[in-house]
């Protein structure tokens, strides 16, 4: 089966539908978003209704919790805050609600866990090997069929692996293929924020056949969701951000 995960849109319209454009040429049969829907960015309610259009199986993640307010915004730095408190005001209730429904992780049948910070908790993020070994002992302890986990929360590319109990970070070609062994933690990057100093969309397509993933990279018209940024009267860091790919 050909999955494709994607991960924190954050309401960007133009990064979410460039992406759902690449994907139409990419013969997948699902598609996980593991969270982070909302926030930053200056369209919420085109980006939430896009994901249920087109199906998307999704999780909440701690922008979306903030969003509907399940989650305090006291933990989030300045700009964070200025934009989730737009956000919850232009949010539509509908919207909200089918938030408020989604799981804060799952499992995707016997392929793989779908998070989005760490498989112990919603909001921690794995940004190093340390961490990495983290996740990897509650895969074992809690997931012991499960030897792929897909997480977000970073929005950067990553991929960790551990076998013999060293946890190895591997350096990425855009495709890569999963041993049959040994356990993998894998970010696909952000659709809506890039962090990884390479502007633009990034998801990865999931093949359970050939136990390959393939990072994808989508440009789109940065400039559009610039100046909405700037209509809108969110913080203009927000926008600058974008050409900067961090």
């Amino acid at each position: 089966m050909r999955y494709a995960v994607i991960s924190d849109i954050h309401a960007n319209l133009e990064a979410l539908k460039a992406t759902i454009t690449d994907l139409e040429n990419q013969q997948v049969e699902q598609i996980i978003c593991l969270g982070d829907i909302v926030g930053y960015y200056p369209n919420p309610n085109e980006c939430t209704e896009l994901c249920r259009l087109h199906g998307f199986t999704c999780l909440r993640g701690n922008h979306d919790d903030a969003a509907v307010g399940i989650y305090g915004i006291e933990d989030f730095n300045p700009v964070a805050q200025a934009a989730l408190l737009w956000t919850a005001r232009n949010l539509k209730q509908t919207h909200k609600e089918w938030l408020l429904q989604l799981p804060d992780q799952f499992l995707v049948e016997d392929n793989f866990l779908a998070v989005h910070g760490s498989p112990w908790h919603p909001y921690a993020y794995i940004f190093s090997s340390g961490v990495a070994s983290r996740a990897f002992s509650t895969l074992k302890s809690h997931y012991p069929r499960i030897n792929v986990c897909f997480f977000g929360h970073t929005h950067q590319r990553a991929l960790y692996y551990t076998g013999d109990g060293s946890i190895q970070k591997i350096e990425k070609d855009n495709k890569y293929r999963l041993g049959e062994t040994g356990l993998y933690l894998i970010n696909p990057g952000s659709v809506g924020q890039a962090r990884d100093g390479k502007p633009g969309a990034s998801y990865i397509i999931f093949d359970t056949k050939s136990i390959e993933i393939e990072f994808r990279h989508v440009p789109y018209n940065l400039d559009i969701t610039q100046r909405k940024v700037i209509a809108a009267g969110l913080p203009l860091m927000l926008a600058e951000r974008l050409s900067l790919g961090y």
